[in-house]
C-alpha cells in the first residue's frame, strides 16, 4: 500500500468549512466510498485536528448501504443546531459571541468586510450569509494560507488572522455544540474546526510524519 500523502492545508480548511454551511449531499458522501475518496480522508487524517473527524467519515462511509442514512443523520444534526433560535443556539457566527447583545451585523461582520476588501475576495457563491460566517473565516483563513505559501504579500498572516478573529469566538461556539450527544455530526465538526484553528495558530503540533 502506497503511502498517504498529507493534503494541503489550504484545502483542509475548505474541506472543513462545508460542514457549516449546509449538510453533504448524497454524491459527496458516496464520493467518500470510492478508493479515491478514502484515500483522501486517509490524507486529511494525519493532521491530528482532523483525525477524528475524517476517521469517523472513513468508517461511515465505508459500507455503501449505510451511507443514505448517514446523510440523514447529518442533515438532521444541522437543522437542530443551526436552525434554531434562543440565546444558546449554536449559531456560527462571530457577532453572536462577540457583541454585547449577541446580534448579528456588529462589530465583526464589519472587520471581516475590511479584510475581504484588502484582500479582494468575493463573496463564496450561492452563500448569502453574513462575511463573519465560519465558513466565510475558514475560506479567509485557506486564501491567507495559499497567498503565505507563494510569497505574496497578505494585510494579516493566517496565524494572526485566526488568533485575533476566529479564536476569539470559536471556543465557545464549540462550547455550546458540547451538550450534543458523542457522536453529533454537528459536535464533531466543531471540534475539528477549533483544534485546526489551534494548531495552525500554535504550528508545533500541526501535523505527523506517517509510518
Amino acid at each position: 500500500m502506497s503511502k498517504p500523502h498529507m493534503i494541503p492545508r489550504a484545502v483542509a480548511y475548505r474541506w472543513l468549512a462545508q460542514f457549516f454551511l449546509c449538510p453533504p449531499n448524497l454524491t459527496t458522501l458516496e464520493s467518500y466510498h470510492s478508493v479515491e475518496g478514502q484515500q483522501f480522508l486517509t490524507g486529511l487524517q494525519l493532521y491530528p485536528a482532523l483525525a477524528p473527524l475524517a476517521g469517523w467519515l472513513k468508517d461511515a462511509t465505508a459500507d455503501a448501504d449505510a451511507i443514505e442514512d448517514l446523510q440523514v443523520k447529518i442533515a438532521s444534526a444541522f437543522t437542530g443546531a443551526f436552525d434554531m433560535g434562543g440565546p444558546r443556539a449554536t449559531l456560527p457566527y462571530a457577532s453572536v459571541y462577540l457583541s454585547e447583545n449577541g446580534l448579528l451585523f456588529q462589530q465583526p461582520t464589519r472587520d471581516m468586510i475590511v479584510l475581504l476588501n484588502e484582500m479582494q475576495m468575493q463573496p463564496l457563491d450561492g452563500m448569502n450569509e453574513p462575511p463573519d460566517h465560519l465558513v466565510v473565516q475558514l475560506h479567509v483563513a485557506a486564501e491567507l494560507i495559499e497567498r503565505e505559501e507563494q510569497g505574496q504579500h497578505v494585510p494579516i498572516s493566517s496565524a494572526a488572522f485566526l488568533d485575533q478573529q476566529v479564536l476569539t469566538w470559536l471556543p465557545e461556539f464549540t462550547q455550546r455544540c458540547a451538550p450534543l450527544s458523542g457522536d453529533n455530526p454537528i459536535r464533531i465538526f466543531a471540534n475539528a474546526a477549533q483544534a485546526l484553528v489551534q494548531d495552525t495558530v500554535n504550528p508545533a503540533d500541526l501535523c505527523r510524519e506517517s509510518v
